[in-house]
Formats: structure tokens, sequence, C-alpha cells
């Protein structure tokens, strides 16, 4: 299913990508269209018969994840704060299976989810103030575009906050993992390396949900 939203998604920016990564496969000439699109329906296919295998309420959870990634990719994607909230509740479906195998309650698993959505809004936000010439260039009005990077990074901070916070409460020691990677992150993004900020973004998650659990 992740699969098929990057599929789908390098379809929908094949414009943007054109100015944002024009070295990607698709707008470098590497994938035609044609072939993304054959790409895309087949791994969604895929994706709900391994979850009809699997049982009938994986097969929901996976269409409604193919169904929010097709409307975040076509319609959410260029609105502010709404499509960076629809990526960041799908990066928590990994966590959400465990509860939709074994119900409720299940506190630890919220606490994880909470961490994973808040990190993720952060990346979000961050690429898109990476994505600010092509989103602009084409219409795309996300939070960046309309509020400015300075505003923008404030809102990431704020949830970087928000996480630790969540590690100081419920699990102290994560916190000496975490607080290194979104240092740097911050370093950055004052420095305006985006692409380094992200990917201490994406350490920062990886070292709390190891470390949590």
């Amino acid at each position: 299913m992740v699969a098929f939203a990057n599929a789908h998604n390098d379809i929908i920016d094949f414009e943007t990508d054109k100015i944002n990564r024009p070295k990607r496969p698709l707008p470098s000439g590497d994938i035609k269209l044609k072939m993304a699109y054959a790409i895309a329906i087949k791994c969604v296919c895929l994706a709900i018969l391994f979850g009809l295998i699997s049982g009938f309420e994986f097969a929901l959870l996976f269409a409604a994840v193919g169904a929010l990634s097709f409307v975040y990719n076509k319609f959410l994607k260029g609105l502010p704060l709404a499509g960076n909230f629809a990526v960041a509740l799908l990066t928590t479906t990994p966590i959400v299976i465990p509860i939709v195998k074994f119900g409720l309650p299940q506190p630890e698993l919220f606490n994880l989810v909470f961490f994973a959505f808040m990190l993720t809004m952060a990346r979000e936000i961050t690429k898109d103030i990476e994505d600010m010439p092509g989103d602009a260039a084409n219409g795309l009005k996300t939070f960046p575009v309309l509020h400015g990077i300075n505003l923008s990074l404030s809102l990431v901070f704020i949830f970087e906050f928000q996480c630790l916070a969540v590690l100081a409460l419920l699990k102290p020691y994560a916190v000496l993992a975490v607080l290194p990677c979104l240092f740097l992150s911050a370093l950055f993004a004052r420095l305006k390396k985006w692409r380094l900020s992200q990917t201490m973004l994406k350490l920062a998650m990886l070292a709390g949900l190891v470390l949590y659990v």
C-alpha cells in the first residue's frame, strides 16, 4: 500500500517535481507515466488481496489506507496542514494494525501513535518548506507557501517539543537518543539544509520507537 501511495504521489507530483526534483524517475523520463499508473494499480490490488488473506478487517483497513492516500495525493496535499495531517495519520497505520488485531485498550500503542504522528507532522512541514518553489509555481497552498519559513519552523519545533515531553514522561531514557537527532534537525533547518533536517527527524522517530518498546 505504501508502494501504491508513493507511485500515485509521483504521478500527481509530475509537474512540481520537474522543478523541485528533476532527477526523479518520472520527470527525468526514466519511467513513463503509463508504467507508473500500472504499478500503482497493481500495488493497491495486491495490498487488498493480502488483506483478505489475513482477515476481512485488514482488507477494510488497507482499503481505507488506499482511499486516504488517493484523497491526499489528489486533493489534500496542496492545502495548509490538511495534507500533512493525512500523511501523519497514514504513518501511524503499522502501529494501528495490532490494535485492529487484538482490540482495545492498548495505551502503550496509543502513545506510540502520538509520537509517530507528531514527528511526521514536523517532517512533512519541513518537506513543504523545501518544496516551496515548485508548490508556489503550481498554485499549491501549503502552510509554508501561505505563512513563510519562520512561522512554519515554529510549528515544527512545537511538534518536536510535544514528542520530547511525551517521552520525558513515559520513557525518560529514550530522550537521550531522540534529543540529539532533534537538535541536529533544528540546526540543519536553521542552515536551510532541509533534506538533512528531514533525515534527522526520521532517525529521531526510529530511535524513539525502538527505545520505547
